[in-house]
């Protein structure tokens, strides 16, 4: 999380939060009948990198530049070039057009590789598996023939100045290296987030190809030239030219035995890698908390980020109530001393109408100011159910946007609602500050804090509180009672 994030964050910004993802392990068979693997992987590195303070991606590579899948979209007038090139070159193209179609949806139209079942049937089909078997042995030829007739075209479009190289290498690319790209050559910081390790293996057996195709790309039974050299300047040029000297480690060894690489023969490469990897990854994370958990900002981030979090996916469901919306608006835009009060029973809209009014602070407030939006829902975490941890991170976050030192916050209750009614005098024009609690008839704490003897009655120029409580029949103990 940048700065910048933070910043946004403390002004109460319900816009591009973090979101919190369900991280998944392994990619499954839909998604591989889908051609989906790529796109999955890529998706986890953005998450990575959106969610992570500190180290976001660690790439080891060795010898082997991996699966290179065949592009899933095709801009329509390249598959047509690639389609014609072929013709010339007197290749079949029934293939390309048995597996590619084209989506006129799509403007400009691209041609798009279909699922492998809608053509082999029982790819997917677990209950038979000898006809899955066949079928997924027919799909990993029929990738192969795709494979080389793409590329062959694209390299002969490539050659002959009709495609960039770009476009050319898409059809070349390995899934690790679109990896690297997203994850290392494209990020603007790799020094805080991004560790590199690389392995040479000298003296391969190449006679044992079975335990050598784990190490290094084969074709046949010789090494594959084409993707060595992908490989070559992907992790010897590409790669050196980003990463911080100081965020990257090779390793030198030979191969040993019949496994090419076994505890026994590797004891001191095995424990320098560890060493090195935990060492280097708890660094990244110790700076990105020293940078993060300045005094208590850490834990203040996220106690902000999960009530602005609750608020979004409240407003994301919101419809109507265009009466009570405007009357909360003309009390944001009045002059009105006074704290906003929504009443009503249980269940009556209470929590979805304030968050959404909260949503609406930068449009409300005056032209050229820079709105801070305080917005807590009462109840839902540790710090925002009972009066003290509540003020006390109010206070907080109202000082980090004026930029006040957090010290001379008072522990004890008197002396914190005095020192949170000192503050709003502090509140300028430039800076206004609007307060929304939700439930504040779910708070808890001493001298029976539902009765609201913290909220002032009275509030100063710049500020507006807007608050909800839950009430049965007449309501009692409110201030500026606006019923909902």
């Amino acid at each position: 999380m940048d700065d910048r994030a933070i910043d946004g964050i403390f002004l109460g910004c319900l816009d591009n939060l973090p979101p919190v993802v369900d991280m998944r392990w392994g990619v499954r068979d839909e998604a591989t009948d889908d051609h989906m693997t790529t796109d999955l992987c890529m998706r986890e590195i953005e998450n990575c990198q959106r969610l992570s303070m500190g180290p976001n991606f660690v790439t080891f590579l060795g010898q082997k530049y991996g699966y290179r899948p065949i592009p899933t979209i095709i801009d329509g007038k390249e598959f047509r070039m690639i389609h014609d090139t072929l013709g010339l070159m007197s290749q079949d193209t029934s293939l390309l057009d048995r597996w590619y179609r084209e989506d006129t949806n799509a403007v400009p139209s691209v041609f798009v590789l279909q699922p492998i079942s809608s053509v082999l049937v029982n790819f997917n089909n677990k209950r038979a598996p000898k006809l899955q078997a066949a079928d997924q042995a027919t799909w990993w030829d029929t990738l192969d023939k795709l494979q080389k007739m793409l590329r062959k075209a694209a390299n002969t479009l490539y050659i002959s100045k009709r495609i960039d190289h770009e476009a050319m290498h898409n059809y070349m690319m390995s899934v690790t290296e679109r990896e690297v790209i997203n994850g290392i050559l494209k990020v603007p910081n790799t020094r805080n987030h991004c560790l590199a390790y690389i392995r040479q293996i000298n003296a391969v057996d190449m006679t044992n190809l079975k335990e050598v195709s784990k190490f290094i790309d084969t074709l046949g039974r010789t090494v594959d030239i084409e993707a060595q050299k992908l490989l070559t300047d992907l992790r010897d040029v590409r790669l050196v030219q980003k990463i911080e000297a100081s965020n990257s480690v090779k390793y030198t060894i030979n191969w040993c035995g019949k496994e090419g690489l076994a505890v026994k023969y590797h004891q001191d490469y095995l424990k320098e890698f560890t060493a090195h990897f935990y060492k280097h990854i708890t660094r990244l994370v110790d700076r990105a908390m020293r940078k993060e958990d300045l005094s208590s900002q850490g834990h203040i981030v996220t106690e902000i980020l999960q009530h602005l979090q609750a608020g979004k996916n409240s407003v994301s469901t919101f419809q109507g109530r265009e009466y009570e919306l405007d009357r909360i608006k003309n009390y944001i835009m009045s002059k009105s001393v006074e704290p906003f009060v929504l009443h009503g029973k249980g269940g009556c809209g209470k929590t979805s109408l304030l968050a959404k009014a909260a949503s609406m602070m930068v449009v409300w407030s005056p032209k050229g100011t820079k709105p801070i939006l305080t917005l807590r829902f009462l109840g839902t975490t540790p710090d925002s159910s009972s009066v003290v941890p509540m003020l006390t991170s109010v206070c907080q976050q109202i000082m980090y946007n004026y930029m006040m030192p957090w010290e001379g916050i008072p522990d004890d209750l008197i002396p914190l609602i005095a020192f949170t009614k000192r503050l709003l005098t502090k509140i300028t024009y430039e800076q206004p500050l609007y307060i929304f609690l939700d439930s504040v008839d779910q708070l808890s704490g001493p001298s029976d804090a539902n009765k609201l003897t913290w909220l002032p009655t009275r509030i100063p120029d710049n500020v507006k509180i807007v608050i909800s409580s839950a009430s049965e029949g007449k309501p009692k103990n409110t201030i500026c009672s606006k019923k909902c």
